[in-house]
């Protein structure tokens, strides 16, 4: 499996295909809002900033010329956030690979995933991505708010001075 970080210009050229590929193999657990950021995502999020960051991340995985998965984060995940694996690729380390792209590109994230997707909370879990919040989703189901590289963030040091003894 390879991993592509997805510039500009290969966005414009493949929007349409991971769109379709994320509604297709989404399990209808995507939220309308994120399908909306994907179509009306700005190309140049895709690209480092002059502060040095990235607006939004945009990660394909590939076997072969086969797209077996996709990620999407906007913003760190506040604006929006999606993994979508094809379901003859799970449990494969796909997703936490994604995932694990993502939070790197973009420093950190945080995500929301219904209380009975309990695939995806393992895999938050699993990637050292703490619980911090519950609320109800956009469908009305509990949902969990999962960070990581942010303050809640128990893996990593509150402050930039903390020295482990």
């Amino acid at each position: 499996m390879d991993l592509e970080l997805l510039t500009p210009e290969t966005w414009l050229a493949e929007q349409k295909r991971l769109i379709g590929f994320s509604i297709r193999f989404g399990d209808k657990r995507l939220a309308v809002s994120t399908i909306h950021a994907l179509r009306k995502l700005d190309p140049s999020l895709l690209d480092q900033g002059l502060n040095g960051q990235y607006g939004a991340a945009a990660i394909l995985a590939k076997h072969g010329s086969r797209i077996v998965g996709f990620g999407f984060a906007e913003a760190g995940g506040e604006a929006a956030c999606m993994v979508v694996v094809h379901p003859e690729a799970r449990s494969l380390g796909i997703g936490g690979s994604l995932v694990q792209a993502m939070i790197q590109r973009l420093g950190k994230l945080s995500c929301n995933v219904a209380a009975d997707n309990t695939a995806s909370m393992a895999l938050c879990f699993r990637l050292g991505m703490t619980a911090v919040s519950m609320h109800r989703g956009p469908t009305g189901k509990p949902t969990l708010r999962f960070e990581r590289g942010t303050a809640n963030d128990t893996a990593r040091p509150r402050h930039p001075d903390f020295i482990p003894q």
